[in-house]
């Protein structure tokens, strides 16, 4: 693993993340938190992004900017205040724009109850100290919420709220998590001090889940909880107190083309990793 680590450690060098803040959906919690909003708006910024982060890039940023600028960059004001049914919400695929306006208000029906959302995730999260405890006690008290505009909840909205004790990876909890938990380091803004970084589960998209399993960080075949826990091991032999610290990095090689999975052997010849990839060293 020293070498993986090695070549890892490359990888964040040649690509900081922090480069690519800017078509990540962690663009929009980094500009609340970088224009010192409160932490109990950066939070639910994070958390509102965060869930609508499916699909194409290009779209769901663009929903998310547009609903931000129709409230001012007032985000919290807007979800803490009576619904307004004249604001301008967007649908986005799964979700219509009414659905969308009740994940937005449950969020701050938590905030109003809780204090916070860190506050309801520490709920669950303190009786073992497990993250996934914590997600889920979260995640009710958002479907809760949502229950009480709405009943029986939709599919739109339930798609906005998977369940992290389900058995799926629930790529979009981890990513909201690691943006609250990981050191400011120009992307993860790090408030959730309360939480070590060594608890954190990588954020597994198809683009992770293809490379991990090309450098050997899995064996399993399906993208679920369980593969997300067998590739954050493996990625704790190289940083144990901060296992996904390349998460930001790998998934970028896939999103940004610089990985196409041995589609493109020209690429794998120059690519760094291609001593430690299956696929690189049959192209080698």
């Amino acid at each position: 693993m020293l070498k993986l680590k090695e070549l890892l450690d490359k990888v964040l060098t040649q690509y900081p993340p922090i480069d690519r803040v800017s078509s990540d959906p962690v663009q929009f919690q980094r500009r609340f938190f970088d224009d010192g909003k409160s932490q109990i708006e950066v939070e639910a910024v994070a958390l509102f992004s965060a869930m609508l982060s499916y699909g194409s890039a290009a779209q769901f940023t663009k929903k998310i900017a547009a609903i931000m600028q129709s409230c001012n960059m007032e985000f919290l004001k807007l979800i803490t205040s009576k619904p307004d049914k004249s604001f301008p919400w967007i649908g986005y695929r799964m979700s219509t724009a009414e659905e969308i306006s009740i994940f937005a208000y449950s969020i701050g029906n938590v905030i109003k109850k809780y204090g916070s959302i860190k506050n309801s995730f520490l709920s669950g999260y303190n009786k073992n100290n497990d993250i996934i405890e914590g997600l889920a006690f979260l995640r009710n008290s958002l479907y809760e919420e949502a229950e009480k505009f709405i009943t029986p909840v939709p599919h739109g909205i339930k798609h906005l709220l998977p369940d992290p004790s389900a058995g799926g990876c629930c790529k979009r909890w981890h990513m909201f998590l690691r943006w609250m938990v990981r050191k400011n380091d120009g992307v993860d803004i790090g408030i959730w001090k309360e939480v070590s970084p060594s608890k954190l589960i990588i954020p597994l998209d198809t683009h992770i889940s293809k490379i991990s399993r090309n450098l050997g960080l899995t064996t399993r075949k399906n993208d679920d909880l369980k593969t997300a826990i067998e590739i954050t091991n493996k990625l704790k032999e190289c940083c144990p107190e901060d296992p996904i610290k390349y998460d930001f990095a790998i998934c970028h090689l896939g999103i940004g083309g610089k990985c196409t999975y041995g589609k493109n052997p020209e690429l794998c010849k120059k690519c760094i990793l291609n001593n430690l990839c299956s696929v690189g060293k049959n192209i080698l």
